[in-house]
Protein backbone atom coordinates (compact mmCIF):
# COMPACT_ATOMS: atom_id res chain seq x y z
CA UNK A 1 0.00 0.00 0.00
CA UNK A 2 1.33 3.41 -1.33
CA UNK A 3 0.78 6.04 1.39
CA UNK A 4 -1.00 4.53 4.44
CA UNK A 5 -2.31 7.64 6.25
CA UNK A 6 -3.37 7.20 9.45
CA UNK A 7 -4.13 3.12 8.52
CA UNK A 8 -7.67 3.38 7.58
CA UNK A 9 -7.03 1.41 4.66
CA UNK A 10 -4.35 -0.49 6.37
CA UNK A 11 -6.45 -2.09 8.83
CA UNK A 12 -9.20 -3.56 6.41
CA UNK A 13 -6.60 -5.19 3.96
CA UNK A 14 -5.18 -6.38 7.70
CA UNK A 15 -8.63 -7.77 9.28
CA UNK A 16 -9.12 -9.62 5.44
CA UNK A 17 -5.60 -11.46 6.44
CA UNK A 18 -3.49 -9.90 3.69
CA UNK A 19 0.20 -9.50 3.88
CA UNK A 20 0.76 -5.53 3.79
CA UNK A 21 3.66 -3.40 3.11
CA UNK A 22 3.40 -0.06 3.19
CA UNK A 23 5.39 3.09 2.35
CA UNK A 24 4.99 6.25 3.60
CA UNK A 25 6.88 9.77 3.19
CA UNK A 26 5.11 11.72 6.10
CA UNK A 27 7.51 9.99 9.42
CA UNK A 28 4.24 12.57 11.51
CA UNK A 29 2.19 9.51 10.53
CA UNK A 30 4.10 6.66 12.62
CA UNK A 31 1.69 7.73 15.55
CA UNK A 32 -1.20 6.44 13.80
CA UNK A 33 0.79 3.00 12.41
CA UNK A 34 2.84 2.05 14.89
CA UNK A 35 -0.21 0.96 16.97
CA UNK A 36 -1.76 -1.06 13.83
CA UNK A 37 1.73 -2.61 13.69
CA UNK A 38 1.43 -3.49 17.37
CA UNK A 39 -1.15 -5.38 16.77
CA UNK A 40 -0.83 -6.91 13.25
CA UNK A 41 2.40 -9.38 12.71
CA UNK A 42 1.39 -9.43 8.84
CA UNK A 43 1.82 -5.42 8.83
CA UNK A 44 5.69 -4.45 7.63
CA UNK A 45 6.19 -0.08 7.59
CA UNK A 46 8.45 1.08 5.31
CA UNK A 47 9.71 4.88 5.12
CA UNK A 48 10.46 7.27 2.00
CA UNK A 49 9.58 8.61 -0.80
CA UNK A 50 7.61 5.93 -3.10
CA UNK A 51 8.73 7.27 -6.92
CA UNK A 52 12.45 6.88 -5.06
CA UNK A 53 11.50 3.99 -3.73
CA UNK A 54 14.27 1.07 -4.79
CA UNK A 55 11.52 -1.68 -5.32
CA UNK A 56 14.01 -4.30 -6.37
CA UNK A 57 16.32 -4.60 -3.21
CA UNK A 58 13.83 -2.54 -0.72
CA UNK A 59 10.77 -4.71 -0.03
CA UNK A 60 10.65 -7.38 2.35
CA UNK A 61 8.99 -9.86 -0.07
CA UNK A 62 7.86 -8.79 -3.90
CA UNK A 63 3.88 -7.57 -4.44
CA UNK A 64 1.45 -9.09 -6.45
CA UNK A 65 -1.32 -6.22 -5.76
CA UNK A 66 -1.15 -2.42 -5.13
CA UNK A 67 -3.12 -0.58 -3.73
CA UNK A 68 -3.23 3.16 -3.08
CA UNK A 69 -4.45 6.29 -2.63
CA UNK A 70 -1.82 8.57 -4.96
CA UNK A 71 -1.27 12.26 -4.22
CA UNK A 72 -2.17 13.57 -7.83
CA UNK A 73 1.14 15.00 -8.87
CA UNK A 74 3.02 11.47 -8.39
CA UNK A 75 0.54 9.53 -10.64
CA UNK A 76 2.10 9.09 -13.61
CA UNK A 77 5.76 9.14 -12.08
CA UNK A 78 4.95 6.50 -9.83
CA UNK A 79 2.85 4.10 -11.98
CA UNK A 80 5.82 4.04 -14.60
CA UNK A 81 7.70 2.97 -11.67
CA UNK A 82 5.34 -0.03 -10.75
CA UNK A 83 5.49 -1.36 -14.82
CA UNK A 84 9.16 -0.59 -14.66
CA UNK A 85 10.35 -2.37 -11.50
CA UNK A 86 7.24 -4.65 -10.42
CA UNK A 87 5.51 -5.79 -13.41
CA UNK A 88 8.08 -8.38 -14.32
CA UNK A 89 8.46 -10.03 -10.62
CA UNK A 90 4.86 -10.71 -10.06
CA UNK A 91 2.69 -7.45 -9.80
CA UNK A 92 -0.84 -8.28 -11.67
CA UNK A 93 -3.17 -5.98 -9.89
CA UNK A 94 -3.65 -2.41 -8.75
CA UNK A 95 -6.30 -0.44 -7.45
CA UNK A 96 -5.52 3.16 -7.23
CA UNK A 97 -8.03 5.91 -6.41
CA UNK A 98 -6.57 8.66 -8.77
CA UNK A 99 -7.94 12.56 -10.29
CA UNK A 100 -10.38 11.97 -12.48
CA UNK A 101 -8.46 13.31 -15.71
CA UNK A 102 -5.54 10.96 -14.70
CA UNK A 103 -8.23 7.81 -14.70
CA UNK A 104 -9.56 8.91 -18.27
CA UNK A 105 -5.98 9.32 -19.75
CA UNK A 106 -5.26 5.99 -18.27
CA UNK A 107 -8.09 4.33 -19.63
CA UNK A 108 -8.21 5.94 -23.21
CA UNK A 109 -8.21 4.12 -26.64
CA UNK A 110 -7.52 5.19 -29.72
CA UNK A 111 -9.80 7.93 -30.96
CA UNK A 112 -9.54 9.54 -27.76
CA UNK A 113 -8.11 12.61 -27.23
CA UNK A 114 -7.11 11.55 -23.70
CA UNK A 115 -5.33 9.13 -25.26
CA UNK A 116 -0.95 9.13 -23.18
CA UNK A 117 1.87 7.07 -23.66
CA UNK A 118 1.19 5.52 -19.88
CA UNK A 119 -2.21 4.31 -21.03
CA UNK A 120 -1.28 2.61 -24.70
CA UNK A 121 1.73 1.04 -22.53
CA UNK A 122 -1.04 -0.24 -19.67
CA UNK A 123 -3.39 -1.37 -22.82
CA UNK A 124 -0.55 -3.49 -23.79
CA UNK A 125 -0.07 -4.76 -20.60
CA UNK A 126 -3.51 -5.50 -19.77
CA UNK A 127 -6.55 -3.85 -18.96
CA UNK A 128 -7.59 -0.86 -16.82
CA UNK A 129 -10.84 0.40 -16.12
CA UNK A 130 -12.75 2.73 -14.15
CA UNK A 131 -14.75 1.16 -11.93
CA UNK A 132 -16.09 4.77 -9.46
CA UNK A 133 -16.15 7.81 -10.01
CA UNK A 134 -15.37 9.59 -6.55
CA UNK A 135 -16.63 13.61 -6.05
CA UNK A 136 -14.62 15.92 -4.12
CA UNK A 137 -17.32 16.01 -1.55
CA UNK A 138 -16.21 12.47 -0.81
CA UNK A 139 -13.24 13.95 0.96
CA UNK A 140 -11.67 16.29 3.90
CA UNK A 141 -10.60 18.25 3.60
CA UNK A 142 -12.24 18.89 0.16
CA UNK A 143 -9.80 19.22 -2.86
CA UNK A 144 -10.73 21.07 -6.02
CA UNK A 145 -10.69 18.08 -8.03
CA UNK A 146 -12.79 15.13 -8.55
CA UNK A 147 -11.46 11.25 -8.17
CA UNK A 148 -11.92 7.85 -9.57
CA UNK A 149 -10.65 4.59 -8.53
CA UNK A 150 -8.76 2.90 -11.31
CA UNK A 151 -8.45 -0.97 -11.72
CA UNK A 152 -5.39 -2.30 -13.59
CA UNK A 153 -4.85 -6.14 -14.28
CA UNK A 154 -1.70 -7.15 -15.62
CA UNK A 155 -1.38 -10.21 -17.52
CA UNK A 156 1.04 -10.03 -20.53
CA UNK A 157 4.19 -7.80 -21.91
CA UNK A 158 5.60 -7.94 -18.32
CA UNK A 159 8.88 -6.55 -19.41
CA UNK A 160 6.92 -3.89 -22.32
CA UNK A 161 7.61 -0.70 -19.64
CA UNK A 162 11.23 -1.54 -19.52
CA UNK A 163 11.93 -1.37 -23.31
CA UNK A 164 13.24 1.64 -24.16
CA UNK A 165 12.67 1.68 -27.66
CA UNK A 166 9.18 1.33 -26.75
CA UNK A 167 8.98 3.58 -24.24
CA UNK A 168 11.14 6.57 -26.82
CA UNK A 169 8.68 5.75 -29.35
CA UNK A 170 5.51 6.85 -27.43
CA UNK A 171 7.53 9.95 -26.27
CA UNK A 172 8.37 11.35 -29.36
CA UNK A 173 5.28 10.33 -31.01
CA UNK A 174 3.69 12.24 -28.18
CA UNK A 175 5.58 15.11 -27.84
CA UNK A 176 3.39 17.82 -29.02
CA UNK A 177 -0.53 16.76 -29.10
CA UNK A 178 -1.63 19.17 -31.73
CA UNK A 179 0.85 17.92 -34.27
CA UNK A 180 0.94 14.80 -37.03
CA UNK A 181 3.05 12.32 -36.32
CA UNK A 182 4.73 12.85 -39.20
CA UNK A 183 5.85 16.34 -37.64
CA UNK A 184 6.64 15.04 -34.30
CA UNK A 185 8.96 12.52 -35.55
CA UNK A 186 10.65 14.44 -37.47
CA UNK A 187 11.49 16.95 -34.46
CA UNK A 188 12.38 13.80 -32.45
CA UNK A 189 14.16 11.90 -34.84
CA UNK A 190 16.68 13.99 -36.33
CA UNK A 191 17.98 11.73 -38.96
CA UNK A 192 14.26 10.93 -40.19
CA UNK A 193 13.46 12.65 -43.13
CA UNK A 194 9.63 13.70 -43.49
CA UNK A 195 9.25 11.61 -47.12
CA UNK A 196 10.44 8.46 -45.02
CA UNK A 197 8.31 9.53 -41.85
CA UNK A 198 5.43 9.45 -44.37
CA UNK A 199 6.32 6.32 -46.14
CA UNK A 200 6.21 4.51 -42.59
CA UNK A 201 2.61 5.58 -42.01
CA UNK A 202 1.80 4.86 -45.60
CA UNK A 203 3.05 1.35 -45.55
CA UNK A 204 0.89 0.73 -42.03
CA UNK A 205 -2.04 1.86 -43.78
CA UNK A 206 -2.38 5.40 -41.61
CA UNK A 207 -3.00 8.83 -43.31
CA UNK A 208 -0.22 11.63 -43.97
CA UNK A 209 -2.24 13.44 -40.87
CA UNK A 210 -2.77 10.69 -38.82
CA UNK A 211 -2.07 12.12 -34.86
CA UNK A 212 -0.93 9.72 -31.89
CA UNK A 213 -4.20 9.74 -30.28
CA UNK A 214 -5.64 8.15 -33.15
CA UNK A 215 -3.49 4.87 -33.48
CA UNK A 216 -4.93 1.53 -31.84
CA UNK A 217 -2.48 -0.51 -30.16
CA UNK A 218 -2.23 -2.97 -33.05
CA UNK A 219 -0.71 0.30 -35.12
CA UNK A 220 1.70 1.10 -31.72
CA UNK A 221 3.10 -2.43 -31.82
CA UNK A 222 3.77 -2.65 -35.70
CA UNK A 223 4.94 0.65 -36.18
CA UNK A 224 7.89 0.59 -33.30
CA UNK A 225 9.33 -2.28 -34.98
CA UNK A 226 10.38 0.00 -38.00
CA UNK A 227 14.19 -0.03 -37.71
CA UNK A 228 14.68 4.08 -37.63
CA UNK A 229 12.75 3.86 -33.95
CA UNK A 230 14.73 1.29 -32.62
CA UNK A 231 17.97 2.10 -33.84
CA UNK A 232 17.48 5.45 -31.97
CA UNK A 233 16.99 3.86 -28.83
CA UNK A 234 19.95 1.77 -28.68
CA UNK A 235 21.96 4.95 -30.04
CA UNK A 236 20.86 6.96 -26.90
CA UNK A 237 21.55 3.70 -24.51
CA UNK A 238 24.93 3.78 -25.77
CA UNK A 239 25.33 7.20 -25.36
CA UNK A 240 24.14 7.40 -21.49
Amino acid sequence: EIGPGDGALTKGLLEAGCEVCTIELDARLKRFLDPIAARHANLTMLWGDAVQFDYENGLPWLPTKIIANLPYHITTPILWVFLEKLASRGLNYLLLMVQMEAAERMTALAHNHERSPLGVTIEAMGQAQIVRKVPASAFHPQPRVNSSLIEIKLDKNFTLACDPAWRAFLARSFAQRRKTLVNNWCFGYGSLTRERAQGILTQHGLGLSARAEELTLADWTSLVKEPEFAAAAQKAQESE
